[in-house]
């Protein structure tokens, strides 16, 4: 008998609040995205309600006991599909990639990445234009963190956008969330909008920097970044994603990214 994927107990969860109340299951999906990132410190437009408060409490807290169960694994994207596969398809339509081809990509994509071998001062970046929920990012850090230790996190960039906002927030919920308990990222950019589109579109939809650490008793030095909508950052972005055919890794595919002394 198999096991149950980890999303199962999640989107079970969702379905019970959905019978019992007003709100469709992918509604409630987008409830939970939009509450772990208020937990990251993300502005939520208009505080809860007494009963979706409480509800949001109790998925948010199964949510981040998955993940601290199953480092950099996808959950919301299994979720959506779970719900989708359950009748949800008017609302929730896409299809994301499977976990082993994920895996798969990522152990091509990183082959030869050596994190000590690249400069100090430098992230390695990483971008992905059409993340869906983040699955491809997520089997990046895993083969990274398996392959060169948790302490090799540090040294990614990561930029993801999509073009649907469930898919842009649970990209950004998934990546903070695993960040937060199974290593740090050096950064995390999260963008909603059109990868081939108008960069100026692109909403932010969180972006972050790893705290540095204390080496000897001195802040260990991070590299300096540009802000997320800043036009040489976003002409970066846009001019990557056309010339490498949406190449999920690319070694300092962004360099205008970095400043540099």
């Amino acid at each position: 008998m198999s096991t149950p994927h980890p999303a199962h107990a999640l989107a079970g969860m969702i379905e019970t609040l959905a019978r019992r109340g007003d709100y469709r299951p992918d509604e409630w999906l987008r409830f939970l995205t939009m509450d772990v990132l208020a937990g990251f410190g993300e502005r939520l437009e208009t505080p809860w309600d007494e009963r979706r408060h409480a509800a949001l409490f109790e998925l948010s807290g199964l949510y981040g006991r998955l993940v601290a169960e199953n480092p950099w694994r996808d959950i919301l994207g299994a979720v959506y599909m779970e719900l989708s596969a359950h009748g949800q398809r008017k609302w929730m339509g896409q299809y994301f990639t499977p976990q082993s081809v994920a895996d798969f990509m990522a152990e091509i994509n990183t082959g030869d990445l050596d994190p000590s071998a690249h400069p100090k001062d430098r992230f390695i970046t990483i971008l992905e234009p059409t993340s869906g929920a983040g699955i491809l990012l997520l089997s990046v850090c895993n083969t990274v963190a398996i392959k060169h230790g948790t302490d090799a996190l540090r040294r990614l960039s990561l930029t993801a956008i999509d073009l649907d906002p469930l898919c842009a927030r649970m990209t950004a919920c998934q990546l903070l969330a695993n960040a937060a308990l199974h290593g740090p990222l050096g950064e995390i950019l999260v963008y909603r909008g059109n990868a081939l589109g108008n960069p100026a579109d692109l909403e932010v939809v969180t972006h972050r920097l790893a705290a540095p650490r204390r080496v000897a008793g001195q802040p260990e030095p991070i590299p300096e970044v540009l802000p997320a909508l800043a036009p040489l950052r976003l002409a970066a972005v846009m001019s990557a994603t056309e010339s490498r055919q949406l190449s999920l890794f690319d070694d300092a595919a962004l360099p205008p990214l970095q400043r540099t002394a």
